[in-house]
Formats: C-alpha cells, sequence, structure tokens
C-alpha cells in the first residue's frame, strides 16, 4: 500500500500545494485535474498568445513559508504591483474599500449629513447591542450606517449574488467585505502596534485583509500555478489533466480507490489517501457507499455562484481607470484590465480586459456566448470605454464554482460534511471548494499544505 500514490483531487492552488508538500517528504502523489491546465481560479485560459485570467489575482502574504517558497520557486519572475481598485456610481469613481474622503466630497452634501449621522448612530448603537439574529444585512448597517448600506452595498449584493444581505450569514460581510478605512485605523489602534509582517496566516474564519507586498507576473497569477505544478513533477509526482474525477469508493471509513474519465475512457487509481480539492457538496456525492442521510442533506444545503467570463483583446494600451472596476447597473459586475497588471500582450500597444458576469448555471446567459459578448460589448462602449472598432477579439470561458454562497446557517451544514473528512482515516479536504471557504490564493495554498500534514499523520497512525 505504501508504493500506492496519494491521489489530489484538483490542480488548483490547494491542490498543487498539497502536491508539492507531499512530493517534498517523498510520497508518491497524483493529482487528478478535470481542465487542460493547473491552476483552477487561479490560473488563465492561453489564447492566441495571450493569457485570460478568470480573476484579477495577485501574490501577497504574511506567511513566511508561503512566501518563502513562492519568491524562491519564481525568482525574477516576480514583480512588485500597486493594485488599484474604484466603484463607478453615480458618475464617479470611488476607491475601493470606501474611503472617507471620497465619501465626503462625491456624494451630494445632504447625503453627506444623512451618511455620516446614520453612521453615527449605527456605530454607537452597535458597541452596546447586537440584533437577536445576525445577518449580513445587520454587520454592514454596523460598518456603514443604513444610508450607505442602501447605496452601496444592499442592491449590489443582490444583483451579484442572486439572494439579499439579510438571506447572507454575517460571516459574508465579517470576511468578504473591507471596513471603511477609518474603521481599518481604529481596529490597528486597537490591536496595538504589533509587527504586520513576517506573521503566519490562519486558515480557519479567515478575514480578507490585503497584506504584505503584492506580486504579479508577466503572465499573470498562472505562471505561478503553472511553476507549482513543474515543481510537483520535478519532486516526483504525477499530473493528469483532462481527467474528470466520477466516483470515490471507499470501505468504512478508508478511501481505496478513484474513478475518473479521460480522452473517453474510464480509469481507476487505487490509492493510499486522498486530499479532495473539489466543491466539497459534489464530492461527498461521488462517494460509495452513499454517506448517511444527514451528511448528504448538507451537502445538498450548499451552494455556488457561478461565473461568467468575458475576454476582450482591445487596440488600446489601457482601458480603465484602475487594475479593475466594480460596475452597478451592467451585465458584468467586475472588470479587470490587465495591461495594469503588467502582462505582456500581443500585440504590442493592446490590452486585454476580463468581464465577469455573475449568474446561476439556469440563467441563459450561461450557456449562450453570444449574449454574453453583445451585453459585455454593449455596456463598454455605453462607458465610452472603447468603441466597438477597437475590439479585435472576444472570447467566453467559465466557472461553475466560482464563489461559495454564505447563505444564512451555512455553517451548520459545512461544519458536518468537514467532521465526515476528518472521520476519513485517509481523506482530507482542502481549498476554496473543498472547504466551502471564500478566501485568497495564499490561504488556499496554507489550506494546502496543513492538509498534507493532517493525511501524513492519518496515514502514519494506519
Amino acid at each position: 500500500m505504501k508504493h500506492q500514490p496519494i491521489v489530489i483531487l484538483g490542480a488548483g492552488c490547494a491542490g498543487l500545494a498539497a502536491g508539492m508538500r507531499l512530493t517534498k517528504r517523498g510520497y508518491p502523489v497524483t493529482l487528478l485535474e478535470r481542465a487542460d491546465h493547473v491552476g483552477g481560479l487561479a490560473g488563465g485560459v492561453r489564447i492566441n498568445s495571450n493569457t485570460y485570467e478568470y480573476g484579477p489575482h495577485t501574490f501577497h502574504t504574511t506567511d513566511p513559508e508561503i512566501l518563502n517558497d513562492i519568491t524562491t520557486l519564481m525568482g525574477d519572475a516576480l514583480v512588485p504591483y500597486n493594485r488599484t481598485i474604484k466603484i463607478k456610481f453615480l458618475d464617479n469613481y470611488f476607491k475601493f474599500p470606501l474611503s472617507m474622503r471620497d465619501v465626503l466630497l462625491k456624494l451630494p452634501l445632504p447625503t453627506v449629513i444623512h451618511a455620516g449621522l446614520s453612521f453615527l448612530w449605527h456605530f454607537s448603537i452597535g458597541t452596546i447591542w447586537r440584533p437577536k439574529v445576525e445577518t449580513s444585512e445587520t454587520v454592514l448597517r454596523r460598518y456603514y450606517g443604513n444610508v450607505l448600506y442602501e447605496l452601496f452595498f444592499k442592491t449590489y449584493i443582490t444583483a451579484v449574488w442572486g439572494i439579499t444581505p439579510a438571506e447572507f450569514s454575517p460571516a459574508f460581510a465579517r470576511e468578504r467585505i473591507p471596513r471603511m478605512n477609518i474603521l481599518e485605523l481604529l481596529d490597528k489602534i486597537r490591536l496595538g502596534a504589533q509587527n504586520r509582517l513576517n506573521r503566519s496566516v490562519k486558515t480557519d474564519g479567515y478575514v480578507e485583509k490585503v497584506e504584505g507586498n503584492l506580486y504579479t507576473t508577466r503572465q499573470g497569477f498562472s505562471l505561478i500555478t503553472q511553476r507549482m505544478g513543474e515543481q510537483v513533477i520535478k519532486q516526483g509526482g504525477t499530473i493528469e489533466l483532462n481527467a474528470t474525477v466520477t466516483r470515490i469508493r471507499r470501505n468504512d471509513n478508508r478511501v481505496h480507490t478513484i474513478e475518473y474519465v479521460q480522452d473517453g475512457t474510464t480509469k481507476r487509481i487505487e490509492c493510499r489517501g486522498v486530499i479532495n480539492t473539489l466543491p466539497i457538496n459534489e464530492a461527498i456525492m461521488m462517494i460509495e457507499p452513499i454517506p448517511e442521510d444527514d451528511v448528504v442533506q448538507a451537502a445538498r444545503a450548499l451552494k455556488f455562484r457561478a461565473l461568467v467570463f468575458v475576454g476582450l483583446l482591445v487596440r488600446k494600451e489601457r482601458v480603465l481607470p484602475s487594475s479593475f472596476m466594480y460596475f452597478r447597473q451592467h451585465s458584468f459586475n467586475r472588470i479587470s484590465d490587465l495591461a495594469q497588471f503588467g502582462f505582456e500582450i500581443i500585440p504590442a500597444g493592446c490590452t486585454l480586459l476580463v468581464a465577469e458576469i455573475s449568474c446561476d448555471v439556469t440563467d441563459r446567459v450561461w450557456n449562450d456566448d453570444d449574449l454574453a459578448k453583445q451585453a459585455v460589448l454593449d455596456d463598454l462602449i455605453e462607458e465610452k470605454l472603447l468603441t466597438r472598432e477597437e475590439v479585435i477579439e472576444m472570447h467566453v470561458f467559465r466557472a461553475q464554482h466560482a464563489y461559495p454562497i454564505y447563505t444564512l446557517h451555512y455553517e451548520q451544514h459545512l461544519a458536518r460534511l468537514l467532521r465526515f473528512f476528518d472521520q476519513l482515516a485517509n481523506g482530507e479536504t482542502a481549498g476554496r471548494q473543498g472547504r466551502f471557504a471564500y478566501i485568497n490564493t495564499h490561504i488556499a495554498m496554507k489550506m494546502g499544505y496543513e492538509a498534507a500534514e493532517r493525511l501524513m499523520q492519518k496515514l502514519e497512525k494506519s
């Protein structure tokens, strides 16, 4: 059995990191990846010598181990980067996270006064009283006051996610929506002058903060995941692309075989252990014999939000006034200008745009390339960001499990699924999809390392 490989399901950041850790320790490893390239949501689609990324990813972390591993792996290919983000609202560009200066100078004076009073009221009340049932709506009102909540967040979140903030767990607002910068300053004062660099990060209950220096490459984040894959292979591992996992077979609490389809052929691989980074709810439904009813019901309760990406090669050096932007009333909710990230783009003098359309897989835009392209192009022309003649080519690509949806009480369902994996004698789960966690790339890497360590401990005991 010791000669059988540990099989890692998925070759995104978490799977690749787990593969790097295991192969470094001398374990035989096989990664199974459904796509024709590694990277998952941190990868990129290579079309006509250009790389269109799935999102505006940059590498940053204060974790010394992750930082050392990636900087060593990338060498001179890793370059410093200064990220800028804007929100288009009321015909003005607002910085993101919201700054007090922007709110004061760019909103109408009566709105500013009303927003200020609302903020002070909700902030003060929030320090002495909390509602019986917390939701993302109650948290955002406490962070921003009701006026700014209604202006900037309520309708936008509903449009992007398909549910209202009142239907979200408070974890969504706490972990994913930055507080207004004056509140961040108060937090730093409260926490004291601790060293915020060279500090190990925690993966449980991670709250997003852009800490540490930001880096990218001339090919974007996808070059980092590509190098991680090369490192796995260099250390003796195997990566199987175009491999769709269909079954996870077990005897009691031990996984023994993974079944997958590659090039139309069903294949099986006997394994010593398994690390899952596929969507945890879908992985549960692949397990045979099928788990207990409460585990299956918990899996069915978790949902993901999908994204349709529309990539454009544009005959302009830059299109956006920032690295990426959020829009509230267009077909896409976010768009990146890859020239702002320092990408090498062919031909010279052009840029790549990647617009993101949030949807469900039942929506028409999920299956209709022409609809997605036309909607994005019309909105960009309406914004006077480009003309139809400046567009050289357009492409559509998709991510079905882009974002876990933190609905109210999702934590209970997720906890049941995580307990199931904890009880496997030779199984673990990690990553954004594998632990249903809305996290950044460096946290996914850290999760991969941690899953590998937990699995090695389990194998030593068995």
